[in-house]
């Protein structure tokens, strides 16, 4: 979560400051830093290999190939979050949000409530697909300062306007059912996310 945040402000203060040699480093630094604590945390020998595969690709990125660790992660990162969406929105499965809303209230969703989590995740889906490739859109055709000032700071604007304005509007429209605090949303959403990171069940 911290590194999640750092990150972007440390990458796009160098792009401001003129330092685009910084911003591989970095995102080499945050990124194994993460990959080594995940790798540490993990109890699934699977996913202990995966982020030791994260931390070798990423050292040998920034020793080797430091456009591709510059331009790369950021699309690479809302190409995972949409996958995190859209791989279950097939047959049979549990749209994303509606696991969320479940968890939130402890129960089964109500019918309206499962049709409009169905198509929330694809909101969702959809938004971080687009990130995706407006980022490498930007970064084949526009200066730095334009890439970073989207991938480290519009796109995370725009997932915090449609987090908190869902909210917003989720109690008028389903005002009669109860709806837990954004900050126990962002548990719920934190916890699932830990729980797919470290191959440990959430509680």
């Amino acid at each position: 979560m911290v590194a999640g945040l750092v990150w972007p402000v440390l990458s796009h203060g160098a792009a401001l400051a003129g330092r685009p040699d910084w911003m591989p480093a970095i995102t080499a630094g945050v990124a194994l830093t993460v990959a080594i604590a995940l790798l540490v945390a993990s109890r699934s020998a699977r996913v202990r290999f995966a982020w030791l595969l994260v931390a070798a690709a990423t050292a040998l990125a920034w020793r080797f190939a430091t456009p591709v660790l510059l331009f790369a992660p950021p699309a690479a990162l809302n190409i995972a979050f949409g996958l995190f969406f859209a791989t279950t929105l097939g047959p049979g499965r549990e749209p994303r949000i509606a696991t969320f809303a479940r968890l939130e209230r402890g129960g089964p969703l109500p019918p309206d409530l499962v049709a409009y989590t169905r198509r929330l995740t694809w909101i969702w889906t959809g938004l971080f697909f687009a990130s995706a490739a407006i980022g490498l859109a930007l970064a084949a055709f526009a200066p730095l300062t334009v890439w970073s000032a989207f991938v480290n700071v519009a796109s995370y604007v725009a997932v915090a306007a449609l987090f908190v304005g869902e909210y917003l509007y989720r109690r008028i429209r389903f005002r009669d059912y109860r709806h837990a605090s954004l900050a126990t949303m962002m548990r719920t959403v934190i916890q699932d996310r830990r729980s797919l990171t470290t191959g440990q069940p959430q509680r």
